[in-house]
């Protein structure tokens, strides 16, 4: 199944595609709206057949974003989506370095970059003017060709662009679709929340879109503002909830999110951070009727190179969750591996065709991490996350560059948050190393508390820190607490330590 082929076969159908708000799009008109963009770019001639300069997209949720991804790949060229949560210096990084020379401005700002630059209007301009322009499916993106590039911090602080290609989203998709519309109806909404620039928004995009559901998109404002994004939940009517557990936590904090507010919820596909137990023993006394789906994979390698549905002999188990059963196609090692407590535990390397070619225009860099495998015809990664495997589940420890030395003992940051995770007592944490001159000095935990069973924070710190040398040794117990009622969240539905950090200065 792809998308551009499923969306061909739906170009009559009055069906709504897209739902933002009090507007819809329905597949005809998203079809009719991508031809006439990708038909209007070919006629002004800036795209020729040979051109393949990516197309940047400036927008958060709007509904005519869509549109304009497709008409990338009607033309053959990928497209880069930049949320307008950023800000517009790392935009014009990004712009810089694939050399664009079309931007789709869905903000109010004006970009001050040597770029034929379109807004909202001029696309309505654009549809009115140009209604009898169609593409040419000879253009079409075909196997090989980059679909779209998305850009992750570097450690550098410069953008660090990941190409994906067609072949490595049919794979991806066509293997995903087991876990994200088993035991649902024939017919279903699905949540459209992840940003554009985070790859798990390739759900909504690439898998229900190309299946003919229709997608509910939650912009930014939302997101700020739970009170008004409670306001349109019910209105959304969603069967499918996709995001990191991060988002759903938070929205879990009010009572009132529970199946009365979402009756046709009936699976939550969650990704990018690591799910507790009770988060999962939460969703599921909220909404009884709903599987939850656990995920993990890099961008590099295409949404999800693992996935799992949660059951209830992985919430009584002794081990965290597992982050699910590997990719049908791929093969893995663990390098570097070494026994602990009885499990082999290692780097996680995958070979498969969901994996990238490496980082845009960043040859050094790529041969880091990415490498061809000649035997099997595929690329590989190394995702520099720890895992290990039990009854063919692959199981998270943390990131090898979260490994940290203090005071002579070398420990995992994750290992530390999932046993606090473990009192019964709290609700999530995150732990953070605090450096002066480059060397770790301390650790301090940040934690949201589920309930305060002691009379003052003064007692509740102590309170944790000795049940928490009841599960890890004393150097891996942090030196300093601290209690918020929420985490901060970055563009992408993740946990945001950068403002945790400031926090505490």
């Amino acid at each position: 199944m792809w998308l551009l082929d499923a969306l061909y076969k739906k170009r009559n159908s009055d069906k709504i595609a897209v739902i933002h708000r009090n507007e819809a799009l329905s597949y005809r008109e998203l079809w009719s709206r991508s031809e006439i963009i990708a038909g209007f770019l070919q006629q002004e001639g800036l795209y020729p057949d040979a051109e393949k300069t990516p197309i940047v997209i400036y927008g958060n949720k709007e509904n005519d974003i869509i549109p304009v991804m497709h008409a990338a790949l009607k033309l053959g060229v990928p497209y880069v989506p930049v949320d307008t949560t950023y800000p517009v210096e790392r935009l014009e990084k990004i712009m810089a370095q694939v050399s664009a020379k079309v931007l789709f401005n869905f903000s109010e700002l004006d970009i001050d970059y040597n770029a034929c630059e379109f807004k909202i209007t001029d696309l309505k301009n654009i549809y009115n003017k140009y209604s009898s322009l169609k593409s040419s499916l000879d253009n079409w993106v075909e196997d090989n060709d980059l679909c779209y590039i998305l850009f992750t911090s570097g450690s550098t602080g410069e953008p660090k662009g990941v190409p994906i290609r067609k072949k490595n989203i049919v794979n991806f998709t066509r293997w995903v679709e087991q876990y994200a519309v088993s035991g649902l109806e024939e017919d279903f909404v699905a949540m459209n929340q992840v940003s554009y620039s985070f790859d798990v928004s390739v759900f909504a995009l690439y898998l229900y879109l190309p299946l003919g559901h229709a997608i509910y998109s939650i912009d930014k404002l939302m997101l700020n503002d739970m009170k008004e994004l409670f306001q349109w939940l019910p209105v959304s009517q969603i069967a499918v909830w996709v995001s990191t557990p991060s988002f759903i936590e938070i929205c879990a904090y009010d009572d009132k999110f529970n199946e009365r507010l979402l009756p046709k919820l009936r699976k939550v596909i969650l990704a990018g951070e690591i799910l507790t137990k009770l988060l999962v023993k939460t969703i599921e006394e909220r909404f009884p009727k709903t599987s939850v789906v656990n995920g993990y994979g890099p961008t590099e390698c295409t949404v999800l190179l693992t996935a799992c549905e949660i059951t209830s002999e992985m919430l009584n188990a002794k081990d965290s969750l597992p982050i699910g059963y590997i990719l049908d196609d791929a093969s893995y090692t663990l390098e570097n591996a070494y026994e602990d407590e009885g499990k082999t535990v290692g780097e996680l390397s995958v070979i498969s065709n969901s994996v990238g070619l490496g980082y845009y225009n960043n040859v050094e860099k790529s041969a880091e991490k990415f490498w061809y495998d000649e035997s099997s015809g595929k690329h590989g990664y190394r995702t520099g996350d720890l895992v290990y495997e039990k009854n063919g589940l692959i199981y998270y420890v943390g990131r090898i560059d979260s490994q940290i030395k203090l005071n002579g003992y070398r420990m995992e940051l994750d290992d530390i948050s999932e046993n606090i995770n473990k009192l019964a007592y709290v609700t999530n944490n995150v732990i953070l190393p605090i450096k002066e001159e480059g060397k770790v000095q301390y650790l301090t935990a940040i934690v949201i508390l589920k309930e305060l069973v002691e009379k003052s924070k003064l007692k509740m710190i102590l309170r944790i820190k000795k049940d928490l040398a009841a599960l890890v040794p004393s150097y891996m117990v942090p030196k300093k607490f601290c209690f918020v009622e929420s985490f901060p969240l970055n563009v992408n539905g993740k946990i945001d330590r950068k403002k945790l950090l400031e926090m505490l200065k």
